[in-house]
C-alpha cells in the first residue's frame, strides 16, 4: 500500500468518526506540539531549579525529593545520586538570599502559568493573567507538588512495593491531583463533573508512563551519562519530560472531546436512563 492510498484510508476513516475528526482539529487549534514542549521546557527551567533551593534550604526534605523524582521518572538511583552529586548545597545557601529564594519559587509559577494556559486554551477560556492569575499558580504548583508527596506517602505506608494494588492507588491518587489541579487553574470556570475524564485519562497514562520508564529510563539516562556526562542525564530527563507533557495536554484534550462527543454523551444518558429505571 503506498502512502496516498494510506492517507486516503486514514482521511476517510476520519471523516466518518467524528471524535477522531473533532481530534485532528482541536490538535492543530491548540498548537499541541507547542504546548508539550512548552511545558516541558517550564518544568526543566523552573521546577529543577526549585527544588535544589529548597533542599538546600530544607536539607531534610532532599531524600524524600529525590526518591520521589527518581519514582516518578524513573530515571534511576544512581542517575538522581550524580544529579545530587554535582549540586553544593552549601554553595547553593551561601550565594541564595532571601530574595534569591523568593524569586527562586516564584519564578516556578511559569511551570503553572505553561499548564494554566494549556487548559485555557483546550477549553476556550480566556487568560486569567495579572497578580491574580501569578497567585493562583504559584499556589498551584506548592499544592501539587504537596499532594504528590502525600499520594506518594500514601501509597508507600499502605501497600508494598509488589502489591497489585499499588498502581490502583496510585492511578487514583493522580486522578484526584488532576482534577483538583484542573479546576483549580481554569478558576472554576470549567464544571468539575466535565473536567474529571480527562483527569481520569491523564492519572492513568501518568502512572503507567512512570511505570514503563522505571524499565527503559535507567538503561537510557547511563548511556547517555557515560557519552555525556552530567548533560546526558539533563537530556535524558529533558526527553522524559516532553512525555510528560503531551500526557497532560492530550488527556486534557481527550477529556473534553469525550464529554462533547454526542455518541458518548448519548450513550451515558441511555445509560444512566436505564440504571435508573431498573431500580
Amino acid at each position: 500500500m503506498n502512502v496516498a492510498a494510506l492517507r486516503g484510508r486514514v482521511d476517510a476513516l476520519i471523516s466518518h468518526v467524528p471524535l477522531l475528526r473533532n481530534l485532528a482539529t482541536e490538535i492543530i487549534r491548540i498548537e499541541f506540539i507547542d504546548r508539550c514542549m512548552l511545558i516541558a521546557a517550564q518544568a526543566l527551567l523552573a521546577m529543577v531549579p526549585m527544588l535544589v533551593v529548597l533542599a538546600a534550604f530544607l536539607p531534610h526534605l532532599i531524600g524524600t525529593a529525590l526518591e520521589q523524582v527518581s519514582q516518578v521518572t524513573g530515571v534511576g538511583d544512581e542517575a538522581v545520586r550524580q544529579v545530587a552529586g554535582e549540586v553544593d548545597l552549601d554553595q547553593v545557601r551561601s550565594e541564595t538570599g532571601a530574595v534569591g529564594l523568593a524569586i527562586t519559587v516564584v519564578s516556578a509559577t511559569s511551570f503553572g502559568r505553561a499548564v494554566q494556559r494549556m487548559l485555557e486554551r483546550v477549553w476556550e477560556q480566556e487568560h486569567v493573567g495579572g497578580l491574580r492569575g501569578a497567585r493562583r499558580c504559584l499556589s498551584w504548583v506548592v499544592a501539587w507538588l504537596g499532594c504528590l508527596g502525600l499520594v506518594n506517602a500514601v501509597v508507600n505506608l499502605v501497600t508494598d512495593p509488589g502489591d497489585p494494588l499499588r498502581p490502583l492507588l496510585q492511578m487514583l491518587g493522580a486522578s484526584a491531583v488532576w482534577w483538583g489541579s484542573s479546576w483549580m487553574l481554569l478558576s472554576g470556570r470549567a464544571r468539575g463533573w466535565l473536567l474529571l475524564p480527562g483527569a481520569v485519562l491523564t492519572g492513568l497514562v501518568q502512572v503507567l508512563y512512570s511505570r514503563g520508564s522505571a524499565w527503559l529510563m535507567p538503561a537510557y539516562v547511563e548511556s547517555n551519562a557515560e557519552q555525556f556526562g552530567m548533560l546526558g542525564v539533563i537530556l535524558a530527563l529533558s526527553t522524559w519530560l516532553i512525555g510528560f507533557g503531551g500526557i497532560i495536554v492530550g488527556g486534557a484534550l481527550l477529556g473534553r472531546l469525550i464529554v462533547e462527543d454526542p455518541v458518548i454523551v448519548g450513550t451515558v444518558r441511555r445509560a444512566h436512563t436505564f440504571l435508573t429505571r431498573s431500580r
